[in-house]
């Protein structure tokens, strides 16, 4: 991997791209000493139809703007986990846009970038819980007084990740989409330990300040950005069925997977 910090623009414009869950986001902005400066912001809800919003999107912000492509410095996306299609279409139009016009990007991992919202307002420590797929979270904690990891991330069943916060600090905060999506699991966990605190929604999905932020602090580099593949994908796990709904013989299906992968 190559750095390429120490040649990038100061005063260049930093585009950040997140589609690691239903939101699909951009934040545009020109560094400054101490910060950054907000010149734009958009994001959708629009599952499904992602591919037709981001790109053009960008584009009509820039031109709105009186800009180009090769007015942006540098480009930063999270890279998972999340959404399988939200990562591969903003790594893509990252990779893209640096093909094209020559920028430096950096990958951030999701499940830090949300935490970093909070967590300067906690003590003590903090669950992140995002959706993965029905009845599975993606799950990393957090020791706020040190903003550290206390775990690396991973993919459970949300049975297993109440279980994994049941052993953690009883007054700990839990936050993000899988809190949301799985209300009865938390609710049960909750009341058997009222002293957990659940953050509110507003936190379930980072602000265009945060994603600029977050993205000022990373490693800017030449090379790809890898995504972070936490399970396997809803295709690959049902592989078998499909490939017998189209009359292909599903063990034939499983040999030729990866190829393409």
């Amino acid at each position: 991997m190559t750095s390429a910090d120490c040649s990038h623009n100061p005063d260049g414009l930093l585009l950040v791209l997140n589609g690691c869950e239903e939101r699909l986001q951009f934040a545009l902005g020109r560094p400054r000493p101490g910060g950054h400066i907000l010149l734009a912001s958009r994001q959708w809800t629009v599952p499904g139809q992602s591919v037709k919003y981001l790109t053009p999107g960008i584009s009509r912000t820039l031109d709105s703007l009186e800009l180009s492509v090769n007015d942006i410095d540098r480009i930063a996306c999270t890279r998972g986990p999340g959404s399988f299609t939200g990562m591969r279409l903003v790594l893509a139009a990252a990779m893209g846009f640096a093909a094209g016009g020559g920028q430096t990007v950096a990958g951030l991992d999701y499940l830090p970038l949300l935490a970093a919202g909070p967590m300067q307002l906690l003590e003590g420590v903090l669950h992140v819980l995002t959706y993965a797929r029905r009845g599975q979270v993606y799950i990393q904690s957090f020791e706020s007084s040190g903003r550290s990891a206390l775990c690396p991330p991973k993919a459970m069943k949300i049975d297993e990740a109440v279980e994994h916060m049941r052993a953690h600090d009883p007054h700990a905060a839990l936050m993000g989409t899988g809190v949301r999506k799985n209300p009865e699991n938390i609710a049960r966990l909750v009341n058997e330990i009222p002293s957990l605190r659940v953050l509110e929604a507003l936190w379930d999905n980072p602000t265009p300040e945060m994603l600029l932020t977050q993205a000022q602090a990373a490693t800017f580099v030449s090379d790809d950005i890898e995504p972070l593949y936490l399970r396997a994908s809803d295709a690959e796990d049902n592989l078998p069925q499909i490939a017998a709904k189209r009359g292909i013989d599903p063990e034939e299906a499983q040999k030729k997977l990866p190829k393409y992968l």
